[in-house]
């Protein structure tokens, strides 16, 4: 999946490539990512709470534990992992270390950009946007932690919305993190089912706050990203044109993502994908031909 070209970038500006592991799949989307963004400069940012992610010899690295992140107020509440629930807390530690950034691209190591960041940041600096990321296309009632909103949020204000890949302005994450050390300042940890979710903490605060955004899909063509199914790193080569596709998964991880619904719901969409695309083949040293 090629990359669109860049823009001359007079500022330059941060991304932060999000993982929790690191692996051969991970160092190629990571070297994706800092090729998209030649005016950026990528940020790895290492969640190991559960397990260190191993050695790595990228120059701008943050290891991080959720302890880390409670040290600076922040509530240490969530369904799941607190970096997985808590999805923006990563961006207000990253702040708090290098404030310097007025810009800032967040991307997890399964969303892959084939739109050049610089253009990105380039248009949402001409146009003053503090924030993009991509709604979610389920109602209030269907989606799923509607719910978790509602101790803050009115029913109407709530905007789901995908944050795997976004951008946002310094003005943005200041207003997010101050709201969410208010909002957390008075909240029960224990109580996590009435603790807002962070993809949709963000799409609602940075609306309330009445600050400027815009859709991921704005950019082009986004048909591709979403939360499942996933989609082989094989199958890249025909998601050209792409804004983004997410999420991008190989091995076993793709597998189990595949099947995380079910047999049957994991086979019908294994079976839409291989109508779609074939996985490329590749040649052995024996001169047979081996799947991705």
């Amino acid at each position: 999946m090629g990359v669109r070209p860049a823009m001359t970038m007079p500022v330059r500006y941060a991304v932060l490539f999000k993982a929790f592991f690191l692996d051969d799949f991970v160092r190629r989307r990571l070297a994706h990512v800092v090729a998209a963004a030649p005016g950026g400069d990528v940020h790895l940012l290492l969640d190991e709470t559960a397990a260190a992610a191993g050695p790595s010899d990228f120059p701008r690295i943050i290891r991080y534990r959720d302890a880390d992140i409670a040290a600076l107020g922040f509530l240490p509440c969530g369904q799941g992992s607190l970096a997985w629930y808590n999805a923006d807390y990563p961006l207000y530690l990253f702040r708090h270390l290098h404030p310097q950034y007025d810009d800032i691209v967040v991307v997890e190591y399964d969303a892959v950009p084939g739109i050049g960041l610089d253009r990105l940041v380039a248009e949402c600096r001409a146009e003053r946007v503090d924030f993009v990321g991509q709604p979610i296309a389920k109602t209030v009632d269907a989606y799923w932690w509607t719910s978790t909103m509602l101790q803050f949020y009115r029913r109407a204000e709530i905007r789901p919305t995908l944050i795997c890949a976004a951008y946002f302005s310094a003005a943005a994450v200041r207003h997010l993190a101050a709201c969410r050390l208010r909002q957390g300042a008075g909240h029960d940890p224990r109580a996590a089912q009435s603790w807002p979710i962070g993809e949709t903490f963000v799409g609602t605060e940075i609306g309330v706050a009445g600050l400027r955004q815009r859709d991921l899909a704005s950019f082009g063509p986004l048909r591709r990203y979403d939360w499942w199914p996933p989609v082989h790193e094989a199958e890249l080569a025909q998601c050209a044109g792409e804004v983004f596709v997410h999420p991008v998964l190989h091995g076993r991880r793709y597998l189990r993502s595949l099947f995380k619904n079910g047999a049957l719901p994991g086979l019908v969409a294994l079976a839409r994908a291989l109508r779609a695309t074939s996985f490329p083949a590749r040649r052995t040293a024996g001169g047979t031909t081996k799947t991705a």
